[in-house]
């Protein structure tokens, strides 16, 4: 299946919708009036004539009930128009006409994610990928979905691949960057994201990528740089917003972090990473009840998440709460990823002094 990728609207940076493309296998053949017609709709889609490219895959479907790639064609339109529900719909009945359209998988998965479902947006992007191994988009939106649910080293061998095939790839070659920062392997995080910049020296993910090696150094006003850089002058991605949130609280700058986790609270109040940010500034400044708060909601959004896990337990104790810290940081210690080995040596050494004797 020959597919031509691309971006989809201003959504979420691993949200990469694919076009459309002519049926290729399927079990016999297709109408050719509505061949014809979803080919014409996916010109008229990348033309941004929307009204044309919906009357275009809907005449297909009238030809070719059975037609995957028009009812995700009508899914991309919808897509355009910010018409979430319907979009899901076309792309949910696209792979119910035919469950290998990769592209109807990734297209879902991103609508997921933008709706802050990251585990299902992966087990989308994954189902592309057992399709289309080499499918480029697919790769990219799992590696990044990993490292937004704090698993970096899943993270990196997703992105090493795509990187060894497609090394031109500045996005790839970023993301890669923040998963070796992640895991500890700063001279190659190094090398990856100044490969990325040198391949594209506006991209956002590349200095949002030198700002976690800087920080990780203990840089951390040269990370606010870069993250200021890869914001520009506008509001930027909501991940480069939440990095410059977690610079700012290291920087203990807390006029800068209210303001700052304001906006993001409007823009994304479903976002995991978000409700963490007003949980461990909380924490900081003594505010125990509202940090046990927003730790809990972050922990609804996102069950298994450690860091959250750890600043409610931090929280319960700092409050005198010891048997539920106690259960908190039991279950850290069942979530917590390798990468927070340090972490995990002080919640064990909490546990052994709260052992009852």
């Amino acid at each position: 299946m020959i597919s031509k990728n691309r971006r989809i609207g201003a959504l979420p940076a691993a949200f990469l919708a694919a076009s459309l493309a002519l049926a290729c296998a399927h079990a016999r053949p297709l109408n050719p009036r509505a061949v014809a017609l979803e080919a014409d709709g996916a010109v008229s889609l990348a033309r941004g004539d929307l009204d044309r490219a919906a009357g275009q895959f809907a005449l297909a479907l009238d030809y070719e009930p059975r037609f995957a790639e028009a009812e995700n064609g009508l899914g991309l339109v919808a897509l355009r128009y910010q018409d979430w529900p319907r979009a899901e719909e076309h792309f949910a009945a696209a792979l119910a006409l035919d469950e290998n359209l990769a592209e109807a998988h990734l297209n879902l998965g991103g609508l997921l994610l933008r709706h802050e479902r990251a585990e299902a947006a992966l087990e989308h992007f994954r189902a592309a990928l057992a399709i289309d191994p080499g499918y480029g988009e697919a790769r990219l939106a799992a590696g990044e979905v990993l490292l937004r649910l704090g698993r970096p080293v899943d993270a990196r061998w997703e992105l090493a691949k795509l990187c060894a095939v497609e090394p031109g790839r500045a996005e790839a070659r970023a993301a890669h960057a923040l998963a070796l920062a992640a895991t500890g392997r700063r001279a190659l995080a190094e090398t990856e994201a100044r490969a990325a910049l040198e391949l594209d020296p506006r991209l956002p993910m590349a200095h949002r990528a030198r700002a976690e090696i800087l920080r990780r150094a203990g840089d951390f006003e040269g990370a606010t740089d870069e993250l200021r850089v890869a914001l520009g002058s506008g509001p930027g991605e909501l991940d480069d917003r939440v990095a410059l949130v977690t610079v700012l609280a290291a920087r203990r700058l807390w006029d800068d972090v209210d303001r700052e986790l304001a906006g993001l609270v409007l823009a994304a109040p479903a976002r995991a990473e978000v409700r963490f940010l007003v949980a461990y500034a909380a924490l900081a400044r003594e505010r125990f009840d509202v940090a046990e708060a927003a730790a809990g909601e972050a922990l609804e959004l996102r069950p298994r998440y450690a860091e959250a896990r750890l600043v409610r337990a931090e929280a319960f104790a700092r409050e005198r709460r010891d048997g539920e810290a106690r259960r908190e940081l039991e279950q850290f210690l069942r979530d917590a990823p390798p990468e927070l080995a340090a972490e995990r040596a002080r919640a064990e050494a909490f546990l052994r002094r709260a052992r009852p004797r």
